[in-house]
């Protein structure tokens, strides 16, 4: 229905303009063969339509709906059930209804039948229906639109109840599991270990025995290459930080184009960044998994809510709430280089488009002497992977349907350079 979203209309039936075709059929026939019991028939299907749609306006069903999703936040793909509870607040029982809701997407479904619905909330209906969201964001579904007739059948109202309510699609994150960088996560502690040009791993994680250190921490391999007992070198940090750098300029995404209006946050659309937000969630859930503390920095204003540490007991669901609602903005390049200096140290993460080179120079920026860097962008230039390459950073260069799961381990098969010197 296109008036699914009008509060009220009233439209004539067929049988309706039938009426009035034949009232003025009567009335020739009266006045061309002298019959006046033809003008009586034609008052009567003069009069018939008109009642019909005096009924469907005064007699319109005063109704209450109650809209609730199962789940309350969905991921792209999947089901969400939608139940309604259909309260009759008028004086009368209302005659039998047809409904239907208003949604932000087409999904295909016939018009539903709702028979009469009793006085009072103890005579609420309750009716179900699922959808399918298409695409992340923040929906408004509703409202709910009912139609009826008059007993006669020669006009019908549309009534739309209620106001729409809102519905989160996630993203539909991808699990990272086995084969990315290496993450080690023990005794409360996450590390990155990062792979380096120069050097075992063995150098780079032990260190000499000192007394008071536990026999558990001796590395075995370690002590027989030197001759003495060596331990892993652990680094104490009781929440140990990762960044994760997300552009969210729209310059940064060349496909990027005005949006269709569905959701209530997006005003352009563009598929390398939907990418981008999936690689997003992935990452920022694996990371949390982990053992991480997790904070978003964005090239445009923060929109998107970082993961805190594990007693903080919210966890990742304000984090994936966010991503439904993230949108492409506009940031000059003076306000983008005004930002502050990165706070912290850990494993920096950057999911990118095809950025323009005052990203990249703000990326650059925001990793630190020794901190492992990996850079996973959409369809970038060549001159962008190289310029991050020559910094420091492992690039991965993605399209716009792969798999973040891939993304992850190709990180792991790219290796680690050693940085700045």
């Amino acid at each position: 229905m296109r008036a699914l979203r009008r509060t009220r209309t009233i439209r004539p039936t067929w049988r309706a303009f039938t009426a009035l075709l034949i009232g003025v059929l009567a009335v020739f026939l009266a006045y061309g063969l002298g019959r006046r019991e033809y003008l009586v028939a034609a008052c009567f299907a003069f009069l018939l339509p008109v009642l019909g749609i005096l009924f469907a306006r005064f007699r319109r069903p005063k109704l209450e709906v109650t809209r609730l999703f199962s789940p309350p936040v969905v991921a792209v793909g999947g089901v969400v059930q939608v139940t309604l509870r259909v309260a009759n607040t008028g004086a009368t029982p209302s005659t039998p209804l047809i409904w239907e809701e208003a949604l932000p997407w087409f999904e295909a479904s016939e018009p539903r039948e709702l028979g009469a619905v009793g006085v009072g909330r103890r005579h609420a209906r309750t009716l179900t229906y699922d959808l399918h969201p298409p695409r992340r964001g923040l929906y408004a579904v509703g409202p709910f639109v009912a139609e009826h007739e008059d007993p006669f059948g020669f006009a019908t109202s549309t009534v739309a109840v209620g106001s729409p309510d809102r519905l989160v699609v996630v993203p539909a994150v991808s699990t990272l599991g086995d084969g990315g960088p290496s993450l080690a996560d023990g005794e409360g502690e996450a590390h990155l270990v990062q792979r380096r040009v120069l050097g075992s791993d063995d150098d780079l994680t032990t260190r000499e025995y000192r007394i008071g250190d536990a026999l558990r921490r001796v590395h075995w391999r370690a002590s027989a290459k030197h001759g003495e007992l060596m331990v892993r070198q652990e680094e104490h940090r009781s929440h140990p930080d990762a960044r994760i750098l997300v552009d969210t300029r729209r310059r940064g995404y060349p496909d990027a184009e005005s949006d269709t209006g569905m959701s209530w946050s997006a005003d352009w659309s563009s598929e390398a960044f939907e990418w981008v937000v999936r690689m997003t969630g992935s990452l920022g859930l694996h990371l949390e998994q982990a053992g991480f503390r997790v904070a978003i920095e964005e090239t445009a204003r923060p929109q998107i809510e970082a993961i805190g540490d594990r007693w903080e007991g919210r966890r990742a669901e304000g984090f994936l709430t966010s991503l439904a609602g993230v949108a492409l903005l506009d940031r000059t390049v003076d306000e983008l280089a005004a930002l502050a200096a990165p706070d912290g140290a850990g494993p920096v993460f950057a999911v990118l488009g095809d950025p323009e080179d005052a990203t990249v120079d703000w990326i650059v920026r925001r990793r630190q002497r020794g901190e492992a860097g990996y850079a996973f962008l959409v369809r970038p230039r060549l001159a962008v992977l190289e310029r991050l390459r020559d910094a420091g950073w492992t690039c991965v260069a993605a399209e716009e349907w792969d798999d973040p799961a891939d993304a992850w381990r190709a990180a792991a098969r790219e290796g680690v350079t050693g940085g700045p010197r």
